[in-house]
């Protein structure tokens, strides 16, 4: 009897002292994670990019969204900056996964073969890349961003500590492109001669109005629109007012009212949708596998986030603007109510 208790007791005590020394190499990782996020936290690695890119000894958070694969640019990037917050906090290194799994920035492919889109419109925290995680890093978890973290949400657009804070968080960690932030400014010279004096507005249409989803904002009539931005364009007198939309109906109709000061960054390849169908915006054939159409995007609200005054339609993109931007004159964001 004495011998099979010492024999539990041994083995009690193994597993113990094996339960212990994992708990101790996790806490380590945490440890050189945590470090190394305070080491470099004031790096700019879009400038320097001789930061010691540690794949040993830190932890890697692999963050994916397979839940939504219809959700757009920057609906994922609203999401994922919430997930970021999270997963630092906890102790990793978040890294962005739009390769894995089919989604509609992918063109619905597994692993496609340009890559991880992800990286070409941002860049990932600290200059890391999804390809060099995957292959050299020794401390990798896998996670699924849900979107009930806490994130940006539509209190940034009555709250500067929100929006600052998210500004700042997004600017550090996920930041633009060097490439398309400088082809931004080579497009406002372009269309909007680098003048300072732009009214930007930012109008949803095609599948948001015809499949009017559940919970979603109402958007603002393009008429109402129009007069609103007559009556701020009567009292500022702008160089040029920046319309932002994919719906061809909605920029040819505010084109037409608005005139010559009417400025839009144009697809290559126009969207025609099919408003009885109700399909989603990307199964159109030009959105789908075409990553220009995103960036695309992502240009038209790098560039909405530099007018000096603003009004739109409440969209993750409209977040997206008030995220970019470092502050507007004036501003109006539709508040409509709910779809039901």
């Amino acid at each position: 009897m004495n011998t099979q208790i010492r024999n539990i007791t041994k083995i009690f005590s193994l597993v113990f002292i094996n339960l212990f020394e994992k708990l101790i190499l996790q806490w380590n990782k945490k440890i050189k994670t945590f470090e190394f996020l305070i080491d470099h936290q004031f790096n700019n690695y879009q400038i320097n990019n001789n930061i010691n890119l540690d794949y040993e000894n830190i932890s890697f958070a692999v963050i994916k969204r397979t839940s939504c694969p219809i959700c757009g640019l920057f609906s994922n990037y609203i999401v994922y900056l919430g997930c970021l917050r999270k997963f630092m906090i906890q102790g990793f290194i978040p890294i962005f996964d739009l390769e894995s799994y089919q989604n509609t920035i992918n063109g619905f492919m597994d692993n496609p073969p340009k890559g991880n889109p992800w990286e070409y419109y941002f860049n990932q925290p600290f200059g890391f890349r999804y390809k060099d995680v995957i292959q050299k890093a020794r401390n990798i978890k896998y996670f699924e961003c849900i979107g009930n973290e806490k994130r940006p949400d539509e209190d940034i657009f009555l709250n500067k500590e929100s929006k600052d804070y998210w500004h700042n968080m997004a600017n550090k960690y996920i930041p633009i492109k060097n490439k398309i932030l400088k082809q931004s400014n080579i497009i406002i010279k372009k269309i909007l001669k680098d003048s300072k004096n732009v009214l930007g507005v930012l109008l949803r249409g095609t599948d948001y109005i015809a499949k009017k989803p559940f919970r979603h904002p109402i958007p603002p009539k393009t008429k109402d629109v129009i007069k609103d931005v007559k009556i701020l364009d009567y009292k500022n007198k702008y160089d040029s007012i920046f319309l932002a939309t994919e719906d061809r109906n909605i920029r040819q109709e505010f084109v037409r009212a608005i005139g010559i000061k009417a400025k839009c960054l144009l697809n290559k390849f126009e969207i025609f949708y099919n408003y009885t169908n109700k399909d989603f915006l990307s199964q159109n054939i030009h959105f789908k596998n075409n990553i220009e159409f995103s960036k695309n995007y992502l240009l038209n609200i790098i560039i909405l986030s530099k007018c000096l005054d603003f009004i739109s339609a409440r969209t993750s993109g409209t977040i997206g603007v008030f995220i970019l931007t470092k502050g507007f004159r004036n501003y109006n964001v539709y508040n409509l109510g709910y779809y039901k």
